[in-house]
């Protein structure tokens, strides 16, 4: 993956490079893998920037609104989220079920790691 003009490229394009490379990745927030790692590889269904805000939604069910992203940076197989002022995830399980939840981090980093190999 080219990784050269990402410095001034938006937030949303380097996510959107990211994915076109790696078709999608496994989730790690602030506090840890959501699910088993590695277990789900989560496509990009859509990001969207608003001023301070960055949204990203994964699978139509996982939804990850930022506010003060400082930065979104490709690292070889990872992409890195951070640091930020705050992030809510709103997600909806998998299964028939259709528990939904939602937890707000203070600061910290999200990654998508894609597949090993």
């Amino acid at each position: 993956m080219d990784r050269q003009p990402v410095a001034h490229m938006r937030l949303a394009e380097i996510i959107k490079r990211w994915f076109d490379e790696e078709f999608g990745g496994s989730l790690v927030l602030p506090d840890g893998w959501y699910g088993r790692p590695y277990d789900n590889q989560h496509a990009l269904t859509s990001v969207a920037e608003s001023g301070n805000t960055l949204t990203v939604v994964l699978d139509q069910k996982l939804t990850l609104r930022f506010e003060g992203l400082k930065s979104v940076e490709p690292r070889k197989r990872e992409l890195v989220f951070g640091p930020f002022e705050k992030l809510r995830f709103d997600w909806e399980s998998f299964g028939s079920s259709g528990q939904r939840g939602t937890k707000e981090y203070e600061a910290g980093e999200v990654r998508i790691v894609g597949a090993p190999g």
